[in-house]
């Protein structure tokens, strides 16, 4: 992140807020007092989700793994060369005082108060930044959309958990519909799907590339049914209308449509080897939180890291072939070039 911009989120930080499924038991962190539930922090108040996954969190007659985890500390962070952040941050942080949530002056103050961490900030780029003192704590993380404002980070995130053996994951709410999240978990397709195509809203933020912001849920989406494996991406950029597709290395096809433009909504087809359907597109945060809770307190991770980074690697894909004018680009390109700039940008934060 650019000392300019480290120095006036500090400052707009200081000037307005301080006054799996199945539960195989892993290596998780756990609360000093395992009859007391285990204690979960938020960095970046400035969205909706923060709320949102509180509530839920915090309700009280939750069952199951809710029931087994509190949200009891936040840092508000906040971006002010972003409205959607900026305009936002100080009413989710009184949402959550109002919440009897504790909000900290410093990650690291808070990181000392709890168990596991959710990183919320709506603006990708800080993650790294805001990641690394839960990682030297750590302590398990769920990281929301984007993972990262562009593609090293996002290793370098990997690299830095992978290194102290520290668990996080990533995910869209959308990933865990029930009419989408069976085309993953469901026996009846499995191995049985040739192609899909996603499609969804896909508004752009100048400070990220342009299917980080918003389309990463259709394209997560698409990948939910797919599965990792892309090797290379096309792009076929429009002012209203992304057509981005991939290749699979075992000759699939699968497809995102971002939309600009005219009728928004998001969706799936899927194509089968018996039969061609359209999904269930109806949700909301309730199955992600679930996940995230089964997480923290040491269930398998509900999407590997790996699959991640593959799916911020596919958008960066699609922004160097927009940019160099609908091209098909190779994912290993793409993987190599980014690994190696995590890897100085690891270096430099030490």
């Amino acid at each position: 992140m650019p000392t300019r911009f480290k120095t006036s989120a500090m400052m707009f930080m200081l000037g307005t807020l301080l006054p799996m499924m199945v539960h195989d038991r892993l290596d998780a962190q756990t609360p000093p007092d395992s009859k007391k539930p285990m204690r979960i922090g938020i960095i970046g108040l400035d969205t909706s989700h923060v709320p949102a996954f509180t509530k839920l969190m915090n309700k009280a007659d939750a069952t199951g793994d809710l029931a087994k985890i509190e949200v009891v500390a936040a840092f508000p962070g906040g971006s002010p060369d972003i409205a959607s952040s900026r305009d936002r941050v100080v009413g989710f942080t009184n949402q959550l005082r109002e919440m009897k949530v504790e909000i900290c002056d410093s990650i690291e103050n808070m990181v000392s108060k709890v168990d596991a961490v959710l990183i919320e900030s709506v603006d990708g780029r800080p993650h790294l930044q805001q990641a690394l003192p839960v990682i030297k704590a750590g302590l398990p993380i769920f990281i929301d959309k984007p993972l990262a404002g562009n593609l090293a980070d996002c290793i370098a995130i990997q690299k830095a958990a992978k290194e102290k053996n520290v668990r996080w994951f990533s995910s869209s709410s959308l990933r865990f519909y029930p009419g989408i999240y069976k085309y993953r978990n469901d026996e009846t397709w499995k191995g049985k799907i040739v192609g899909a195509i996603s499609w969804g809203p896909s508004p752009m933020e100048p400070t990220h590339p342009d299917l980080f912001w918003y389309g990463i849920h259709g394209v997560e989406t698409l990948y939910t049914a797919m599965g990792p494996g892309c090797v290379s991406v096309t792009r076929t950029f429009q002012e209203g209308t992304d057509v981005v597709t991939g290749t699979w290395k075992d000759g699939r096809s699968g497809t995102f449509r971002g939309i600009r433009e005219g009728k928004s909504d998001y969706g799936l087809v899927v194509f089968g080897k018996d039969k061609i359907e359209v999904a269930d597109n109806k949700g909301g945060y309730a199955p992600l939180v679930d996940q995230i809770a089964a997480f923290f307190l040491g269930a398998q991770m509900p999407v590997s890291n790996e699959e991640t980074i593959e799916i911020f690697a596919f958008m960066q894909a699609a922004q160097l072939s927009r940019e160099k004018g609908g091209i098909p680009i190779r994912m290993e390109d793409v993987m190599r070039e980014a690994s190696a700039e995590a890897d100085k940008r690891l270096a430099a934060l030490k």
